[in-house]
């Protein structure tokens, strides 16, 4: 009976066998790794040593840092082998998803490519070709401005104005759209804008070509919009006031088709605004002829094709091609209706002709109605940059 009670006795052996564990107190003798404790792993100190970013090493051991991750980082690191301050603290993934926004292959598209817009070709030449060519010359007073609008209707030429910017230079190239710097994550969006900024600056000269910037900096509004949204685009407007200042060669061309939802910050950051018109008479006359003449089905005059640029007055450069596609399908659809396209060879389909380019305007209308005219030419009249005005279509 009495072998079964627990003395004093037996509790002093247990005590002494059992270490007491206050918790909440640091152990002296730093036997104990913990939270509290200081300890550094290997891998976290070499990150630390080198700048923020992963050691090749310990970086290929990272599932989610693969080759093509690895050599987009080694593209952006200096000499010493380190990433510029503007993309530190910023994940490896989303830099490697701006590189991927590269335009890395020639667009093959030439300012001769483009019908018409003289006045326009020469105001972009002087506002971006030449600074990325000679940023010699441009400092001090003539330091070039950091934002450039294209807007006018759709079907313009817009896009292709930028594509023509990225062929006739060698500045690395940015095709950027609001999708690209959206995330469902919260926060991730303002990552991608300072990732997209500090990208450019690692690849200067660098442009930014933004399409539908609409889409990405409209005007913020106090109640219903989201605060995601509002964070991206002042994330956004802050990197554009940066590419102003000091000798940074990173250039920012937005183009759209509604210029009065932009918002005015953005729009203060773009002082050179060129507004692109839809084509005039002898733009229409040019896009007719190039188009045909490439194929080698043409049978037009010059007269014709006067008379067809006068018929077409209205219509965009965009509707300029459908109504040259639909004249080059007239002959087609007659082979069809004799049954005889199955076994017709192709130099026996009859040339394209006046007849067909009538048929094809009565099937064909222009995009742009005449009251989203005005509204361009109101903007323009307001905003548009004087020097860069283009006259109205003829």
């Amino acid at each position: 009976m009495n072998s079964s009670k627990k003395g004093p006795d037996n509790a002093a052996a247990k005590s002494s066998r059992t270490p007491s564990r206050q918790h909440g107190v640091h152990d002296p003798s730093g036997s104990r790794r913990g939270v509290r404790s200081g300890f550094v792993s290997p891998v976290r100190a070499s990150q630390q040593a080198n700048g923020g970013t992963l050691p090749r090493q310990a970086a290929s051991k990272d599932p989610g840092m693969n080759e093509s991750t690895l050599r987009c980082l080694e593209e952006l690191q200096d000499e010493d082998g380190q990433l510029p301050d503007t993309l530190k603290n910023i994940e490896p993934r989303l830099i490697e998803q701006i590189c991927n926004e590269i335009m890395t292959q020639d667009t093959n598209t030439r300012w001769s490519d483009i019908a018409g817009l003289e006045h326009a070709k020469q105001c972009v030449t002087e506002v971006i070709i030449w600074p990325l060519k000679r940023p010699d010359l441009f400092r001090g007073t003539r330091a070039p401005v950091s934002g450039l609008l294209l807007y006018g209707p759709p079907g313009t030429g817009k896009t292709l104005i930028g594509k023509a910017i990225a062929g006739e230079t060698k500045a690395t190239f940015f095709s950027i759209s609001a999708s690209s710097l959206t995330s469902k994550w919260i926060g991730e969006g303002e990552k991608l804008v300072r990732a997209l900024f500090g990208v450019a600056s690692c690849k200067e000269p660098a442009v930014i070509f933004i399409d539908e910037i609409d889409s990405l900096l409209s005007q913020r509004q106090s109640e219903g919009e989201h605060e995601s949204s509002r964070r991206l685009k002042t994330q956004f407007l802050i990197e554009m006031e940066g590419c102003g200042t000091g000798d940074r060669h990173v250039l920012v061309i937005g183009a759209t088709n509604r210029p009065q939802e932009l918002d005015e910050a953005a729009r203060r950051r773009m002082p050179n605004r060129l507004y692109i018109p839809l084509p005039n008479k002898a733009a229409r006359k040019e896009i007719v002829r190039n188009l045909l003449q490439k194929d080698d089905i043409l049978a037009l005059s010059e007269a014709d094709m006067d008379a067809v640029a006068e018929e077409a007055e209205g219509y965009s450069g965009s509707d300029m091609r459908h109504l040259v596609r639909e004249a080059a399908m007239m002959p087609l659809r007659e082979a069809a209706l004799s049954g005889r396209i199955d076994k017709m060879e192709k130099g026996d389909i009859r040339p394209v002709g006046l007849q067909d380019f009538r048929d094809a305007l009565q099937r064909v209308n222009p995009s742009v109605a005449n009251s989203e005219l005005k509204a361009y030419e109101e903007w323009t009249a307001k905003f548009g940059s004087g020097n860069l005005r283009v006259q109205a279509p003829s």
